[in-house]
């Protein structure tokens, strides 16, 4: 509930502090005097556009703040704490700043806070209505939310989203996995086809160093031959062969190692180099022995590093490159098979999750029926109260209808995010005329009162604990005008309710009574707010009945007024 009003060089408002009560407070005032600038002022704190333009002539900034008792309110600390915003436990206090040479601020319990955040607190401590929710009403995509307030429903509706959310995940898990597989099938065909082609090569990590040996040594088969066995020939076979020579030698060292035993060492030396010499000449032999000439091997080792290179050109510069990217295109191909197995699960799921929409679909629109025959009686009652009696008031409901679907994409299709339905509020001016969209025929003063008549029957399910009711009087007078003043009365028995007014019949029903007044301090403009004692709205209302005149006979017709507003229910204050 709003406490207080603080107000500095705001507009033409030099400084005001407002205190208001609870239950029904009316603002009157003259045409002029600034009532149009305390909604604006809430209507900045509740997060409205704020512009230097607002700020009073001659000042650097604009202050505005409220003090809000939301003792009853523990949504309001929970977003609070959300936001580690501190606030006392029972008072919040919200300010904005609005500078011409800075940033404008906003503070929320003290602390710097964003626009989102203070707009988020808004919706849930005040509620205008004037001109905006007149445009809210006629817009027929909010008429669902009325509906639901009314009917209680907004639990159930919290389930139905709640699954509708869940479904919307699912379905875009599996959307996004069915384009992958998509795509992934195009990917699968080629990297299969590579896997393929690598794994038919059989390829090992040192298998082309030993080739390019291998070739080597074939291609140059019948040069090794010939090195190599004549080098054997010249050490072993040649009648004057290296090692003939050398055994002639060895003998002669022998015979002079006989004379002279210091010689035996080195004897000893020669006969072992012999030794190796005729290893080296045998193993020569052997090696040119298995010497061949295969112009066919040849050609095999060529085809094969032909074929390591077209797959290093392709797969990567070195035959380990090659093997590596063979076993992760392997691992790749089991991950798009294993794919088709989460997608099946992902459809079983969202099948499943559909039955579950469908079901609290209809569960919602079938509540959304009864509550609309119950409301269409409650709002034809309420408007027949205020000088409406010919209008009728419906509210249609449109459900779609669940089709047969074999593909999950299209299992709910129909349902959106409040249901199956869409609601929208339709009115005859005039008895037997055909009902119309309410944004189509309804006029300021009907709009009005279809707002008030709303607010009233949804009251009881409202949370926003303070109502500002602007324009409510457009386009009526006499009776009807005391048939709304009653209205607002009887909705300020759960809410705290503000209007301004400009009919004495609507007046006279408030428990608390403000006068915007304005004046001329300095050679400038000031508006002022006075709370009226008994004395005071008796001459208020007197001037709205009256004008500038005012006879006994209109002060007597005012106190008589004030009385019967009294009598019409408990009401607090004075008359």
């Amino acid at each position: 509930m709003l406490l207080d009003l603080f107000i500095r060089d705001f507009a033409i408002i030099e400084s005001l502090h407002v205190t208001f009560a609870a239950g029904l407070t009316m603002i009157t005032g003259e045409t002029g005097a600034g009532k149009s600038i305390l909604v604006g002022a809430l209507s900045l704190l509740m997060g409205g556009r704020a512009s230097a333009d607002m700020i009073r002539t001659g000042s650097d900034e604009a202050v505005v703040e409220a003090m809000f008792d939301i003792t009853h309110s523990p949504e309001i600390r929970n977003i609070l704490a959300s936001y580690e915003l501190d606030s006392d436990a029972d008072q919040l206090l919200i300010r904005r700043i609005i500078s011409r040479t800075e940033k404008n601020r906003i503070l929320v319990g003290g602390r710097l806070a964003t626009i989102q955040m203070l707009t988020q607190l808004s919706g849930m401590l005040v509620d205008i209505s004037g001109q905006y929710s007149q445009q809210l009403l006629l817009q027929a995509e909010n008429h669902i939310d009325l509906l639901d307030a009314y009917g209680n429903l907004l639990p159930l509706r919290a389930r139905y989203q709640q699954e509708y959310t869940r479904y919307q995940t699912l379905a875009a898990e599996l959307h996004s996995l069915t384009m992958l597989r998509q795509t992934a099938e195009r990917r699968r065909e080629l990297i299969a086809f590579q896997h393929d082609e690598i794994s038919r090569a059989q390829l090992s990590a040192d298998e082309e160093k030993s080739l390019v040996q291998e070739r080597t040594v074939v291609a140059s088969a019948q040069t090794l031959y010939q090195k190599t066995y004549g080098v054997y020939t010249a050490l072993y076979e040649d009648q004057q062969s290296c090692l003939g020579m050398l055994k002639k030698l060895s003998h002669e060292l022998r015979e002079a190692a006989a004379i002279d035993a210091s010689l035996t060492t080195t004897y000893d030396a020669l006969e072992s180099n012999l030794l190796g010499i005729e290893d080296t000449a045998l193993s020569l032999r052997s090696y040119a022995d298995k010497i061949t000439m295969d112009p066919a091997r040849l050609d095999q080792i060529e085809t094969r590093l032909d074929e390591l290179h077209r797959l290093k050109k392709k797969y990567g510069k070195t035959i380990p490159e090659i093997i590596t990217y063979r076993d992760e295109i392997l691992t790749e191909l089991q991950s798009i098979d294993g794919s088709s197995t989460r997608i099946d699960e992902l459809s079983r799921e969202v099948f499943s999750c559909s039955d579950q929409l469908w079901t609290l679909a209809a569960e919602l629109s079938d509540e959304r029926v009864k509550a609309a025959h119950t409301l269409k009686k409650k709002v034809a009652a309420e408007l027949a109260s205020i000088g409406m009696k010919k209008v009728s008031f419906t509210a249609q409901i449109n459900s779609a209808v669940r089709l047969k679907a074999k593909d999950p994409a299209t299992a709910c299709a129909g349902l959106m995010t409040f249901g199956m339905d869409t609601v929208e509020f339709f009115i005859s001016p005039n008895q037997g005329e055909e009902p119309k969209p309410l944004s189509r025929i309804a006029s300021g003063g009907e709009i009005s009162r279809i707002v008030l008549a709303l607010k009233k029957i949804i009251a009881g399910s409202y949370k926003v604990p303070t109502l500002l009711f602007d324009e409510v009087d457009a386009g009526i007078g006499g009776a009807v005008a005391e048939a709304v003043g009653i209205k607002l009365k009887e909705i300020a028995a759960s809410h705290q309710v503000l209007c301004i007014t400009h009919l004495p019949q609507i007046a006279c029903f408030g428990s608390q009574h403000l006068s915007v007044q304005k004046c001329t301090k300095n050679g400038r403009t000031v508006t002022s707010v006075v709370q009226l004692d008994a004395d005071g709205r008796v001459g208020e209302l007197s001037r709205m009945l009256g004008g500038m005149k005012i006879s006994e006979a209109t002060r007597k017709h005012a106190h008589e007024m004030l009385h019967g507003a009294q009598q019409a229910g408990g009401m607090r204050g004075n008359p």
